[in-house]
């Protein structure tokens, strides 16, 4: 397994809610197609034909695009930053989506998010991954090097994107808030505190 670090800002514009909400990562480049099973010098040739870079430049662009087709597999670790917090997922395969070419999202990987951690909770080894200003890096040391399973253990936000149906969630804040009137003290209290709880969620 591998573990990656990748930006939000495909195409140049702040994605990070998407990600989560919809369980994605995507990188921008729209204009090459469908790199499915395309080879690295295949992928320098679409990108030197669409956007006209030489050079470096085409060179650190080639690298973005074949390690997030090609270097990055199914099961691989991938992190993105919130301020101070750290999105863990499990990667999908690479896949093309042609409906999102014009809002250059349309290269793809499904996330399964297993949990988010506080960034100054992660050892000095991925701090250093995540500070790289690359679209896509690599982690250069061994996975078990990272110690991201101690880090979510150690974190009380396990859960990053539990779905709940919107009139269940509705009816049980409407039980709660019945609750806040009960001759019961003990119930009250744990309403109110289900209550603070919800809302530090969603503030």
């Amino acid at each position: 397994m591998n573990i990656f670090q990748i930006k939000t800002q495909p195409h140049g514009t702040e994605r990070i809610d998407l990600f989560i909400k919809q369980d994605f990562v995507c990188i921008g480049y729209p204009g090459i197609g469908d790199l499915t099973n395309v080879d690295k010098d295949e992928i320098r040739d679409r990108l030197q034909q669409q956007y006209k870079w030489t050079g470096s430049q085409l060179g650190n662009h080639l690298g973005i695009v074949n390690a997030f087709v090609n270097t990055m597999k199914k099961d691989d670790s991938v992190l993105i930053n919130e301020n101070e917090w750290v999105h863990i997922g499990k990667l999908d395969d690479y896949k093309y989506d042609s409906n999102f070419e014009s809002e250059g999202m349309c290269h793809r990987r499904n996330v399964t998010w297993i949990g988010k951690v506080k960034r100054d909770s992660l050892n000095e080894y991925v701090r250093e991954l995540l500070r790289n200003r690359s679209i896509v890096t690599k982690f250069k040391h061994p996975a078990d090097i990272a110690e991201l399973d101690k880090a979510l253990e150690n974190n009380p936000a396990k859960s990053t994107n539990i779905k709940i149906d919107e009139e269940i969630l509705t009816r049980a804040i409407q039980v709660l808030n019945i609750a806040l009137q009960s001759e019961n003290e003990e119930i009250r209290v744990k309403a109110a505190l289900g209550l603070l709880q919800y809302s530090k969620q969603i503030i």
